[in-house]
């Protein structure tokens, strides 16, 4: 009983922080393992988890075709949760239908998994990210919404993972 009563203690302290924007249920997106993750400072290096507010237009076009759900970044949308894969300095291009950064090309896709073409927003075809521009990817969704159609984008904090549910791993269209 004496158990039971901590770990309850323990998940309604964890609840609370959520509602202070410390700590992260990731219950929502398949772009990110589920679990409970940390808000974190520092330098974000490539590999680690980041979450980012897209920019208005990007972010309408998100909550039009239910990739984003409503939420308290400025643009009214909740915040997107990838992985750093191109930080400034790094060389990206897309061409013949992949982004290539760092060697590693990952696929654009013409059309959603409703069969919607995608829209890209990206202003250029290829460059060196500048200060403050990342591309943030995810590889744990197959078709996930992220920089290979928004582009550069800037981060908002990083993320650490508290806790992983282990063996789910979506590996559908996912956001």
């Amino acid at each position: 009983m004496k158990t039971l009563r901590w770990l309850f203690l323990a998940l309604l302290g964890l609840i609370l922080l959520n509602f202070t924007h410390i700590v992260y249920f990731n219950i929502y997106t398949h772009s990110l393992p589920y679990g409970i993750y940390i808000k974190t400072n520092g330098s974000p290096q490539r590999g680690e988890y980041a979450a980012s507010c897209l920019t208005q237009s990007i972010a309408q076009y998100g909550i039009s075709r239910g990739y984003l759900a409503v939420g308290n970044c400025n643009t009214g949308t909740v915040r997107v949760l990838k992985i750093i894969k191109g930080i400034p300095g790094d060389h990206f291009g897309v061409e013949n239908g992949f982004l290539e950064i760092n060697g590693s090309f990952y696929r654009i896709m013409d059309q959603d998994s409703s069969g919607r073409t995608l829209a890209a927003f990206y202003k250029q075809k290829e460059g060196v990210l500048g200060k403050g521009q990342y591309i943030l990817l995810s590889d744990f969704a197959k078709n996930s919404w992220d920089s290979r159609y928004w582009g550069p984008v800037s981060i908002e904090f990083l993320l650490k993972p508290l806790w992983i549910l282990e063996n789910v791993n979506i590996m559908e269209e996912g956001r």
